[in-house]
């Protein structure tokens, strides 16, 4: 296992690290202290453990980096995905927030923790494993949510081929929260079998989905997926037919999956790299790039474009806060928030 710190440049004469982590499988991640933005992840191939393959999709610039709109590979928060009308209520007081996606507001606000430079606090060097922790401290109203809120990221690498994601936080005054990563991830790579993301096979271990309105908040009610396009709890090929359909973008509910087994599952059907989530979390969002850009300067000269990248974001569900049958994201002063996501990268599908 190995590490490396490095400053970030930028135009922009902002403080960010660079780290970058192998372990002694020749695996790599490496992310920067902007936003927690995850830059790289290099799997070898099966065949030669030398040959790597970048499977995360990313920008093609330091600038591009500092200035999307998006939210490419970063810490989504406080609050991740929608809250409808951009409002919610919490000890009878109503707080009003930035409406980004008008009425409605998404992943965080006009400045989410995504555009947020987090203090690289230490890194854990173990024969087994680097870890590292990112903290960010958000003020009370930031963005209108109350609360002094003291948030904890960790990212580790181990010798098992996983990434490790854990969020901690803290409040002074009840809140809500509701963290998450936003990796979009391609495992053909970024070589000879780039292309959109047809041709992987994604499997979702999930009985039900949030019913969504035609704004893509929940209607409080959950949905069946047997005999629908969303039942992915056997393996299921992403081809034209299902991208041309409006792919996916919604929330799976994992209320019956224990953390110790894999949540969902993807590998590329011409690479044979993938991944398996594994999560305490009550939902997944599967999203299949239905809204990305026509055109994005990507990594390697590569240009994406909509349908070439996909999320799984292991969170509460949407809107939560306006549904009380949802599990509650209330986080009550004097308790912990804790979220736990492992990725198990693998080269070995097929």
């Amino acid at each position: 296992m190995e590490y490396k710190i490095s400053k970030f440049s930028n135009n922009h004469d902002l403080e960010i690290d660079n780290i970058e982590i192998e372990n002694s499988n020749n695996y790599k991640i490496s992310f920067i202290t902007y936003g927690g933005y995850m830059h790289e992840v290099l799997i070898p191939t099966f065949s030669d453990p030398n040959h790597l393959e970048d499977v995360l999709l990313g920008y093609g610039s330091v600038d591009e980096i500092l200035e999307a709109d998006g939210y490419f590979n970063s810490i989504i928060g406080r609050v991740c995905n929608r809250i409808g009308n951009s409002k919610f209520t919490i000890k009878n007081k109503e707080y009003n927030l930035f409406p980004n996606t008008p009425p409605d507001h998404l992943h965080g606000g006009k400045e989410g923790f995504n555009k947020k430079i987090w203090k690289l606090d230490e890194i854990i060097k173990d024969k087994n494993f680097i870890r590292c922790t990112l903290n960010y401290f958000s003020k009370h109203l930031e963005e209108n949510y109350p609360g002094n809120l003291q948030c904890k990221t960790t990212y580790e690498l181990n010798n098992n081929n996983e990434i490790l994601i854990t969020f901690e936080a803290t409040t002074d005054e009840d809140t809500i929260i509701n963290l998450t990563n936003h990796n979009y991830w391609n495992f053909h790579g970024h070589k000879n079998f780039y292309q959109n993301i047809t041709n992987h096979f994604v499997k979702i271990d999930s009985k039900y989905i949030c019913e969504n309105d035609v704004n893509s908040i929940p209607t409080g009610k959950l949905l069946e997926v047997i005999g629908t396009k969303f039942d992915l709890n056997n393996f299921f090929l992403i081809d034209d037919e299902f991208l041309n359909s409006g792919g996916i973008d919604n929330n799976f509910s994992l209320l019956d999956i224990k953390y110790n087994n894999p949540v969902a599952q993807i590998y590329s059907n011409k690479t044979g790299m993938g991944v398996e989530y594994f999560t305490n979390q009550p939902g997944i969002q599967f999203y299949t790039g239905n809204m990305m850009k026509k055109k994005y300067n990507g990594k390697y000269n590569k240009t994406y474009g909509i349908q070439f990248g996909m999320c799984l974001e292991t969170q509460n569900f949407p809107d939560a806060i306006n549904n009380p049958n949802f599990p509650s994201p209330i986080l009550k002063k004097g308790d912990i928030y804790k979220s736990l996501t492992k990725i198990k990268l693998r080269n070995d599908f097929i």
